[in-house]
């Protein structure tokens, strides 16, 4: 009878333990990335000056991945956000150019594992970008505006691997547009005509590669630290686009040092840190 009773009961708790460990909820972690940068940067930009400036820039780049559902570690977003302030000067020394940019980037990505320790993620993403330039000698136009969005492909690899009992992750990744939509306005055109008067015909372009070419590739060493994980890198950037007979270049090329994070936001009073976290870095 005892021996009956103790079979009984384990027909009936270990099918309950195991759909407990299979109802198991995880949790996504946010993987975050702060970056400082500095670097050179040549403008050419005819609807202010038909010459070439050269400069430096400095920035301030935050980069945010989470997979889409904890569960499934193949789809990940990826949300970028950049802030940049260069100056630039005129071949001659005779002049200056003050610039600044925003953009903000939000991607999909597909992973896949080949083998371990080695990554790789392709997908796409929607990019907005609003900046502008300003030249104090040009006193008819002195501000140029800076006004893009696009739909771009994207690619990343990474590889773990270990150099002198210290683990290392490095990581490659490039960005390209495909398609967008581009402000250029006729050269000569002021903005008050532009815009008070609203005159805006010939401002506005779609893009695509035969008006647009751009690339924004990047390299990264991460170093892992007692508290977090050090991140040094190298970015290049090129973009070219034409309309309204003009032809634009930008070429900015990059030093990058600052630390990355897992996190995950909690709300409410009876939320607490549990143990079944994934993170997309992985």
């Amino acid at each position: 009878m005892k021996k009956t009773s103790i079979i009984f009961l384990c027909i009936i708790i270990i099918p309950l333990v195991y759909a407990q460990d299979s109802t198991v909820k995880n949790y996504p972690l946010v993987t975050s990335s702060k970056t400082f940068n500095i670097g050179s940067i040549n403008v050419l930009d005819p609807y202010l000056s038909p010459y070439e400036y050269n400069g430096t820039r400095i920035g301030y780049m935050t980069d945010n991945r989470r997979f889409i559902r904890a569960n499934d570690t193949t789809l990940s977003y990826t949300s970028r956000a950049i802030l940049n302030i260069s100056t630039a000067d005129h071949p001659n020394k005779n002049n200056s150019m003050l610039m600044f940019e925003g953009y903000y980037n939000l991607g999909i990505n597909y992973h896949i594992r080949p083998f371990e320790k080695f990554m790789v993620l392709i997908g796409g993403s929607w990019d907005v970008d609003l900046g502008g330039k300003y030249i104090s000698r040009n006193v008819n136009n002195p501000f140029s505006l800076d006004l893009y969005t696009n739909i771009n492909a994207t690619a990343e690899v990474q590889y773990e691997f270990n150099f002198l009992k210290q683990n290392l992750r490095l990581q490659y990744g490039v960005q390209t547009p495909l398609i967008g939509y581009m402000f250029v306005p006729m050269q000569g055109a002021s903005y008050y005509e532009l815009f008070s008067l609203n005159n805006l015909s010939d401002a506005f372009h779609f893009s695509s590669l035969h008006n647009r070419r751009a690339w924004m590739q990047y390299f990264h060493l991460d170093i892992p630290l007692r508290m977090t994980t050090l991140r040094l890198g190298i970015q290049h950037d090129f973009l070219q686009y034409s309309a309204n007979d003009m032809v634009f270049h930008k070429k900015g090329f990059n030093f990058s040092i600052g630390y990355i994070i897992d996190f995950y936001t909690f709300s409410g009073k009876k939320n607490k840190i549990l143990d079944n976290f994934t993170s997309s870095y992985k």
